[in-house]
């Protein structure tokens, strides 16, 4: 959806609202309770909203109508907080704690919340007016906040890649394990048909001389053994000359649709190349 939820304090409640035309029915003041949903933004003490938890939201509902959607209330929006509101649990927020911040000490985590900065993706997002709010130092705090989520998505990143290729090599070593048993399953069974074709039929001198330059010819191919691509070679390659040369090595081709910096690590491990 539009709204950004990392940036953004929610909160819902039930508000009283008096009923004009029950009271006066009544004779007696009637009160009619509505959720509602507070947003209040960090280091604005100027911006501050309430809204009916079951109306739509504009962003959310104008995107997803032209995806084809419905409304989107704010309810719905925020269904995390509205559900945890609901159940009488703390309402979560959405991102990464100030507490998580190893670039904050505590003193600075508690002057950040009381002006309602409560996760790093809040303090990476401020500026104008809000950011004047921290003071001096506050650019630099943003940044040390921008940096942090940089770098937790970089090793987030090379940890999904790693898997991917761990995963991938797993995959190629028990298909040539498979491949290895059944190729000597194969010649197990070869062995007893290979004897007894030799005792019903034995070749004359001429099949003989030719078997042996054939014999000789695969000789000559089997000395001549086939060099791996350099790690050069490899990362030119696209992602279709990627899993010919992966079939080629382990008998198969990768399963699924791996991407292409997963298939170069895995080319380069059959290849023992850095």
């Amino acid at each position: 959806m539009s709204a950004n939820q990392n940036i953004v304090n929610v909160v819902f409640r039930n508000h009283v609202i008096p009923n004009e035309q029950a009271s006066r029915s009544a004779g007696r003041p009637i009160f009619t309770d509505m959720e509602v949903c507070d947003l209040s933004f960090p280091a604005n003490r100027q911006t501050k909203a309430t809204y009916p938890a079951h109306d739509a939201e504009p962003n959310a509902t104008r995107e997803s109508i032209a995806a084809g959607g419905g409304l989107v209330t704010y309810a719905q929006l925020y269904n995390k907080q509205y559900l945890a509101f609901k159940d009488g649990t703390s309402q979560p927020l959405s991102g990464t704690p100030l507490s998580e911040a190893p670039f904050l000490k505590e003193g600075k985590r508690r002057e950040l919340k009381a002006l309602g900065v409560h996760t790093v993706e809040q303090l990476a997002s401020l500026d104008g007016t809000p950011l004047k709010q921290l003071g001096m130092g506050g650019r630099e705090l943003k940044n040390q906040a921008q940096a942090y989520l940089d770098n937790a998505a970089g090793s987030a990143d090379i940890v999904n890649l790693a898997a991917q290729v761990a995963a991938l090599t797993q995959q190629l070593a028990d298909e040539r394990r498979l491949r290895e048993e059944f190729m000597q399953a194969g010649v197990t069974n070869a062995k007893g048909d290979d004897t007894a074709a030799a005792v019903a039929a034995e070749p004359d001198d001429e099949d003989d001389d030719q078997t042996a330059d054939d014999d000789e010819v695969d000789e000559e191919n089997e000395d001549e053994p086939t060099k791996p691509p350099t790690a050069a070679e490899i990362e030119a390659m696209d992602d279709e000359a990627l899993k010919v040369y992966i079939a080629k090595e382990t008998g198969s081709r990768p399963r699924g649709n791996p991407n292409h910096d997963t298939l170069v690590a895995a080319a380069k491990e059959l290849a023992m190349v850095d």
